[in-house]
């Protein structure tokens, strides 16, 4: 018996489960918003304007989408790191917001904004709370906002470099939108 039980010990030792703790970005205040941060057009020359605060259990990201100056989008991001998202099978947004228009998730493996990213578009007006899962499976790989490949092996998430949020839409107008966590698993 005893000799079973050695041997079982040694097993775990030479060969352990992988058993990953979610990985959870938990907004509002009191909770570590650590160095998320907003990036938008006017790195190109756009006038699009937007801002990031903690309202209670949450982060109001709000602002104003302009076109002018060949404009158009706004993006809260994520501390750099390196992430590796490729043991996980899902990502889970709770968020409610003040339009239908479509944010995106964007998962950045290299952050020059002319190489690929990966993005799931999401997004209803809403005043109460929704939670979306979202197989990471289903991620789309996209250059410069347009689609490349629809659907990825995850095990392409290794290495990422960076986890945000963008509005990309090309359309003028203001936008809410608060996000209590963002949890992969």
């Amino acid at each position: 018996m005893w000799k079973a039980a050695i041997l079982g010990f040694i097993y775990l030792f030479l060969y352990p489960q992988k058993m990953n703790e979610p990985l959870i970005f938990d907004f509002g205040e009191g909770k570590d918003f650590g160095r998320w941060s907003i990036i938008n057009d006017g790195v190109m020359g756009g006038l699009s304007e937007s801002k990031a605060q903690l309202n209670d259990d949450a982060v109001l990201f709000s602002g104003t989408i302009s076109l002018k100056n060949n404009g158009g989008f706004v993006s809260l991001r994520g501390p750099m790191g390196n992430y590796d998202l490729s043991e996980y099978s899902f990502c889970e947004i709770r968020y409610k917001s003040d339009t239908d228009r479509k944010f995106e998730l964007l998962i950045e493996k290299e952050t020059p904004f002319y190489l690929p990213k990966y993005r799931k578009k999401f997004g209803e007006k809403s005043e109460d709370w929704q939670t979306l899962k979202i197989p990471l499976r289903e991620l789309e790989i996209s250059r410069m906002g347009n689609t490349m490949v629809e659907g990825i092996d995850p095990k392409q998430l290794a290495g990422i470099k960076r986890i945000g949020f963008i509005l990309a839409d090309k359309q003028e107008g203001s936008f809410k939108l608060w996000i209590d966590y963002l949890k992969f698993y």
